[in-house]
């Protein structure tokens, strides 16, 4: 099926279900899974890439080589159509990252919700497969301690910074409230530098790392 209006993810929620249900995974009384501490990748990656350049020349070493999703909606669709026919694809890799459905602040609240279920669906099926997982940050508006409440403390998590803008203030604590919520072991950003959420980790003792996204990543190798 394709995927081309809210009825139509609301589809794909159900049979995401009904594949966990048959599973090890529980759930919360809200129908949210409740994910273990060793579903998750406790080692750094060396390499980060989206799904769709998995195949790129750069990937020298799958099981060094964490794939993500932060990327265009559309293509990220037919990830949730196709995820239990590509298990065996995302095991060559060390880790997925969850996958990245638009939610922001400014949708009405149960939409919100209703993304952040999916999106955490996913990460499910891949865990129960034995694909190590990597939290994905990304909230909307929705409250980090009630979206992060079956996450175990001390995981990995990563965050993407593309197409978001800087904190404007040393005082914006935006960013670092939610990533104090889940304590990661090892915190990834993906995109670009932002020098005012990186000195508030900084202060805190939050252990991060910061990625180049592929684009940038290309553009470096390619000027050399």
């Amino acid at each position: 099926m394709q995927i081309r209006n809210i009825m139509d993810l609301f589809v794909v929620i159900d049979k995401l279900y009904h594949y966990l249900a048959g599973t090890d995974i529980c759930f919360d009384k809200d129908g949210f899974p409740i994910f273990r501490q060793e579903m998750f990748l406790d080692e750094w990656p060396e390499l980060i890439i989206p799904f769709s350049q998995r195949k790129n020349r750069r990937v020298t070493n799958k099981k060094k080589t964490v794939l993500c999703f932060f990327d265009k909606d559309h293509h990220l669709y037919p990830r949730l159509r196709k995820v239990m026919d590509e298990i065996e694809e995302y095991k060559q890799f060390m880790g997925v990252v969850g996958i990245d459905v638009t939610v922001t602040d400014d949708m009405d609240q149960e939409w919100q919700r209703a993304i952040l279920l999916l999106n955490q669906l996913f990460l499910a099926v891949l865990a129960v497969n034995g694909v190590k997982i990597i939290l994905n940050t990304r909230t909307g508006g929705q409250s980090a301690s009630d979206v992060f409440r079956n996450m175990p403390a001390g995981t990995m998590a990563a965050s993407g910074f593309l197409g978001c803008n800087n904190l404007a203030a040393e005082d914006d604590f935006t960013y670092l409230e939610k990533i104090l919520v889940l304590l990661p072991e090892k915190l990834i950003i993906y995109g670009k530098h932002d020098s005012v959420a990186e000195h508030q980790l900084d202060a805190m003792g939050i252990n991060y790392r910061v990625y180049k996204d592929f684009h940038r990543l290309c553009k470096e190798v390619h000027h050399g």
